[in-house]
C-alpha cells in the first residue's frame, strides 16, 4: 500500500516511476517536448465542434499526451496525413459510436471529446514507452494507424498502443510513410475482406480508386503549416 501510494503521488506531482528503480529517489520524466512550454502544452490542429473547414483552430495549447497504460508509446510526429475519414469525423461523422467507444460507461457530459484532433496516420519517432512495451526504444523511428476514438495526429506529439504501431521501412521517407497506414489499411481490407479477392482468384480484375473530394480541407492546414 505504501509503494502504491508513492505511485501516485509521484504520477500527480509530474514523476515517473517507469524508469526508477529506487522508490526513494524520484525520476524525472523524460525532456519529450519541443515548444516552449515544456512538457505541458504542444501545437495542433484541432475542432471545438463539428462542421467544416471553418471548424478547424490551429492552437499552440493543446494538452501535452501523456501514456496511460503499459502497452502506450509517446510518438514525436515527423509526418502526419489527411483521409476522407478526417473529413467525415470534422463534419460530424461517426461521433456518437466514437463517444461510446471513449465513453462506456457515460460518465462524461455531451462534448467532452473536444478539443478534438484529428489525423489517423502518422510516421515519427518513439520518444516514450510503457512498462510493458518491449518491441520499441526511445528512438526507434515508426509509423501507425491511430484509431479514430483517439487523439489523432495532427499534432506535435500522439500516444498510440504498441499494437498499432510498427517500424518505419527504412527505403521511406517521413513523408512517404505517413501517407500509407490507414489508407492501406483500408484498401487492403475492402479487397479482402468485402471484395473477397485474394491471392488465388485476384488474377485478372480491376479495382477503382476515388481520391480525396475535400481538396480545400487539406488546402487550408497545407497553407497553415506554410505560414
Amino acid at each position: 500500500m505504501k509503494v502504491l501510494k508513492m505511485l501516485v503521488l509521484r504520477r500527480a506531482s509530474g514523476f515517473c516511476p517507469g524508469k526508477c528503480r529506487d522508490l526513494s529517489r524520484p525520476c524525472r520524466v523524460r525532456d519529450l517536448s519541443t515548444t516552449a512550454s515544456r512538457n505541458t502544452v504542444m501545437p495542433a490542429w484541432v475542432i471545438d465542434k463539428y462542421g467544416a473547414n471553418e471548424v478547424l483552430r490551429f492552437t499552440k495549447n493543446m494538452i501535452f499526451p501523456v501514456i496511460c497504460y503499459p502497452n502506450e508509446v509517446i510518438i514525436k510526429v515527423h509526418a502526419a496525413s489527411i483521409n476522407p475519414i478526417d473529413v467525415n469525423m470534422r463534419n460530424g461523422y461517426g461521433a456518437r459510436a466514437l463517444n461510446m467507444r471513449r465513453d462506456p460507461l457515460i460518465m462524461k457530459d455531451i462534448g467532452q471529446e473536444f478539443p478534438l484532433t484529428l489525423g489517423r496516420d502518422v510516421s515519427g519517432v518513439v520518444m516514450e514507452c510503457g512498462l510493458s512495451v518491449t518491441y520499441f526504444k526511445p528512438g526507434d523511428q515508426v509509423w501507425a494507424a491511430v484509431p479514430p476514438w483517439k487523439q489523432g495526429t495532427l499534432s506535435e506529439f500522439v500516444v498510440a498502443s504498441a499494437n498499432e504501431v510498427s517500424h518505419k521501412p527504412k527505403s521511406l521517407s517521413h513523408t512517404e510513410a505517413a501517407s500509407l497506414p490507414y489508407v492501406a489499411l483500408t484498401a487492403w481490407s475492402a479487397l479482402s475482406k468485402v471484395g473477397g479477392l485474394n491471392g488465388k482468384n485476384c488474377k485478372g480484375k480491376r479495382f477503382r480508386i476515388t481520391p480525396l473530394q475535400d481538396k480545400r480541407f487539406w488546402d487550408l492546414l497545407r497553407l497553415q503549416l506554410l505560414d
